[in-house]
């Protein structure tokens, strides 16, 4: 009895090591002097705003869900650098430019995203464990996230995709659980599912492809063994889809609730783009607003109307958007137009050098990323219209479940890119299922090496791990804003088709 448990509690310290070092390699790539450079960088300008009028409980509108920005506003509360800073110009602006108030510590606004992100390298390491009960190979190919430029460089900043990402890391940790569970408590698991879920789309709305997972999940148990006759299968399925969606309504009522009932003054912005306006509250909405009604909950149905409205509205309607770096999702596998967010000189560093902070991936990462798609298509296909016999059926489908999270993802921000402009860095969710895949893809086809433990494998995920550490190096003056010439920011152009978005002068 002693054996296996010392046997046990060795394998567990192996793993707490390998969290340990995930989590200090990944507080040294994301966390570390996250407030720096002090300049508002991409969506912040919005974002600050929009957490500025949380804390000013001033009513606005975004297409965007508001979870990821109540977290921005709650960061700003506990650290409060910027409690005795004018901030009303912005605010009745509705954006920020490159005059934010001088002094402006972003230390508060960008904490809980690049805690997230931070986070987040945590959940991927025990996703990939799931998937494999491999210590050293999930340690390896967490590197896939420790060392991604593009997440690195978009992370660090006010803005809503680490949280919307952690919040689908967590579903789909708790899916993995569940999918390997052999008795489930139908209500309680179903409904945690859905609560993550919800916590990842009403962050996000694209964060409802982690719906694919409770569809997964479902099948399964209805195809298992315990149920018999087709009436057992229709009750398990309608009690499944039951506390599932209810969680969704519980998570998705109580986020909007929260916002409603404390945007409760109404500031007159300057373009008259939100209030009162063709998409802004309606004579209904601001009559709640002046009687003090907001929270009834019986009246939600006015102002989620007007939410709702604003999403839905035509596109000309809309804030401005960029339409010079907006791209087909079709092309984002590939890297394409990849977005320069702040380019800035200081006196201090030399007239010929410049700070770029650019969303560009790291070039291993991507084309790994891409390969292991249509190498997981191919598995698919071969399986299914050729009936070519499948050699381990628990990682195949595993790789066919994130390859539909994939497709699936890709298939709707393709259609929605044909209403409206959309930009590479919504691509990072599905980045990270194609790293995913591609560790799925490896263990598929390595998984008798990986058993035998074979040396030349071994050294060859080393030498992986270490080329794609030498390119996050090689990218990295981009993320962190480090000075460099022109010549050295052209040299970072691993790929001719990406643009130049280089200073020469």
């Amino acid at each position: 009895m002693i054996i296996p448990r010392l046997s046990k509690i060795t394998d567990r310290t192996k793993m707490l090591f390998c969290l340990l070092l995930v989590l200090i390699v990944s507080y040294f790539t994301y966390f570390s002097g996250y407030n720096k450079p002090s300049t508002v960088i991409y969506d912040e300008r919005y974002n600050i705003v929009h957490a500025e009028r949380y804390l000013q409980r001033t009513l606005y509108f975004d297409v965007n869900p508001p979870i990821a920005k109540l977290f921005i506003a709650l960061g700003e509360k506990i650290f409060a650098p910027n409690k005795n800073l004018d901030l009303s110009e912005h605010l009745n602006r509705g954006y920020v430019f490159d005059d934010i108030t001088p002094g402006f510590s972003f230390i508060g606004v960008r904490f809980f995203p690049t805690l997230f992100a931070f986070l987040n390298a945590l959940l991927f390491f025990l996703i990939l464990y799931k998937l494999s009960k491999n210590n050293f190979l999930s340690l390896m190919f967490t590197s896939l996230y420790l060392f991604e430029n593009s997440s690195i460089v978009h992370f660090r900043t006010a803005m809503i995709d680490s949280t919307m990402i952690f919040f689908s890391f967590l579903a789909i940790l708790y899916f993995l659980y569940l999918y390997e569970k052999k008795k489930r408590k139908a209500f309680l698991n179903y409904f945690i599912l859905g609560c993550l879920t919800a916590l990842a789309a009403f962050t996000k709305l694209v964060g409802f492809i982690c719906l694919l997972l409770f569809v997964f999940l479902l099948l399964k148990e209805i195809n298992s063994k315990s149920l018999k006759n087709l009436r057992s299968k229709i009750l398990c399925g309608f009690k499944a889809s039951l506390s599932y969606l209810f969680a969704v309504f519980i998570i998705g009522f109580l986020t909007y609730y929260l916002h409603i009932v404390i945007c409760t003054n109404i500031v007159l912005e300057e373009d008259n783009r939100d209030l009162p306006s063709k998409i802004g509250a309606s004579k209904e909405y601001v009559k709640l607003i002046e009687e003090k009604d907001l929270a009834n909950p019986l009246k939600l149905y006015v102002p989620m109307r007007d939410y709702f409205n604003y999403i839905t509205a035509p596109q000309e309607l809309l804030p401005e958007l960029n339409d010079d770096i907006n791209s087909t999702p079709l092309l984002w596998p590939i890297g394409i137009k990849n977005v320069i967010y702040s380019v800035f000189s200081d006196s201090d560093i030399g007239k010929d050098k410049n700070s770029y902070l650019k969303f560009q991936g790291n070039a291993v990462n991507w084309l790994m990323g891409f390969i292991s798609i249509i190498v997981s298509l191919g598995l698919i296909v071969s399986r299914f219209i050729f009936k070519v016999k499948v050699s381990d059926k628990k990682t195949f489908n595993y790789i066919l479940i994130f390859t539909s999270l994939y497709v699936g993802f890709m298939g709707a921000v393709t259609f929605i890119s044909l209403k409206r402009p959309l930009y590479i860095h919504t691509y990072l969710l599905p980045l990270f299922f194609s790293f995913i895949i591609f560790f799925l893809v490896f263990n598929y086809f390595f998984q008798k090496n990986i058993i035998k433990k074979s040396k030349t494998l071994m050294l060859s995920i080393f030498l992986l791990v270490f080329l794609i550490f030498y390119v996050f190096c090689y990218t990295s003056p981009l993320s962190y804003a480090k000075p460099i010439t022109y010549l050295e920011c052209e040299k970072t152009k691993m790929v001719d088709y990406w643009e130049d978005d280089c200073v020469s002068e």
